[in-house]
């Protein structure tokens, strides 16, 4: 039930993700577009895309369920197929891969400005809300954990659309998350231990190998997306046919071009290169060159652009938890005498009491609300929060309990 409720959405995302990709490969192959497509879905590549035959029928009902930018690809290369001219494949690719520069340089924007609302709102003006309710009465807990549980979904959803899809990293394997169990023991044991703020302190520790992994990972899907772009400059720019230029190299026979890899435009890339080979037309590489140069320049200009953001996270992360160490440190000097006064006033411990119970949820659902929403406008993937999780955490965790130290001393 719950496969095909989803069903329609996977559809829509992946064919939005799929779509520059693919254009890229029918404009850089000689052949005419279907027969591509044909070629690629026999050796297993974009088979849930509807078939040869189905595109060429009935259109219409094939192209159902598809992103409006996938359907447009699809669209050109039927009608090209039907006029046997590549020209009108060149013509009506044009509009689709001319939206590059444009979505790039808003996405360039977005990116920035979204970021700084987003981490804007779970820490700073969050913690004076939640501080002005603690001091009303009992509230002011669930609203801190509420307001960062929705910051982390507003950041996936502003994240994928601020953030081109098609240009967002692959997410790690499933298996390299199973190291994030260990966070269930370490909290198990701090409680045991009695040190304060277990769960924060555990998401803070246990998150570390997970986050080495995916770091690693990063870097090496950017590695692959450089030496691939380096790859097609090779070819493009070699003296008859590229095979000669890229042996050694970069493959060491044609085959490996077709070898499955987690990126899915690098893998339209060498698909590309693949059916230049196999079928000569060596002059289309030189456009292909040109618009995977653009898309991966596009992405490390992003890149370089977002480093600071965990810096802004870290920050937040400092300023929000001193201002509720601070918050729970004054209860005494609040409330230790006049209490009678600042109930006239509507202020009661009552709020504030809850506020420091629930003190290490409230920090644990903001590291995951920053470490979310960084991944998401750095990444294009929420998945990828385990990088931040434990920098973030333990930045939490540490500025709160310096807080607690020394605020007391103050008022002195």
């Amino acid at each position: 039930m719950f496969r095909s409720l989803f069903r329609p959405i996977k559809l829509w995302l992946q064919s939005e993700k799929d779509a520059v990709p693919l254009a890229l490969i029918l404009l850089s192959s000689p052949q005419l577009p279907l027969t591509t497509l044909r070629e690629l879905q026999a050796k297993g590549f974009y088979t849930y895309l509807p078939g040869y035959e189905a595109l060429l029928t009935n259109p219409e009902k094939a192209l159902r369920g598809l992103s409006d930018k996938m359907r447009r690809v699809l669209e050109a290369a039927v009608a090209t197929q039907r006029s046997g001219r590549r020209e009108a494949l060149e013509e009506k690719l044009r509009d689709v891969l001319a939206e590059l520069r444009t979505a790039l340089d808003l996405a360039d924007y977005n990116v920035g400005n979204m970021y700084m609302v987003v981490s804007t709102f779970v820490s700073t003006i969050a913690g004076m809300i939640v501080s002005t309710l603690a001091l009303m009465g009992p509230g002011g807990a669930m609203a801190a954990i509420v307001s960062a549980l929705s910051a982390s979904l507003f950041s996936v959803v502003v994240g994928v659309a601020a953030y081109p899809i098609e240009y967002s990293l692959p997410t790690p394997p499933a298996k390299s998350y199973l190291s994030l169990a260990s966070i269930i023991p370490l909290y198990l044991l701090l409680s045991f231990l009695g040190v304060p703020l277990p769960l924060t302190l555990s998401i803070a520790l246990g998150s570390i190998f997970t986050s080495a992994l995916h770091f690693v990972y990063v870097r090496r899907q950017v590695k692959e997306l450089l030496d691939t772009r380096e790859m097609v400059r090779v070819a493009s720019r070699a003296v008859g046919n590229p095979y000669r230029a890229l042996k050694g190299r970069f493959i060491e026979n044609p085959e490996d071009l077709i070898r499955p890899t987690d990126n899915g435009l690098v893998q339209a890339v060498r698909l590309a290169l693949f059916q230049v080979l196999l079928h000569g037309g060596y002059e289309f590489l030189e456009k292909l060159e040109e618009y995977y140069s653009r898309i991966v320049d596009f992405i490390l200009r992003l890149r370089s652009k977002t480093r600071v953001f965990l810096i802004y996270a870290v920050i937040e992360s400092v300023i929000v938890s001193m201002m509720y160490a601070i918050l729970v440190s004054v209860k005494p000097l609040l409330f230790g005498a006049g209490t009678e006064a600042l109930a006239t006033l509507g202020i009661t411990s009552a709020g504030l009491d809850e506020l420091e119970q629930n003190m290490d949820l409230i920090l644990s659902s903001i590291a995951l609300a920053l470490s979310v929403a960084t991944s998401s406008f750095r990444e294009g993937k929420p998945t990828l929060f385990t990088i931040y999780m434990p920098v973030i955490a333990a930045a939490l965790y540490a500025s709160f309990m310096m807080a607690l130290a020394f605020t007391p001393s103050l008022f002195r």
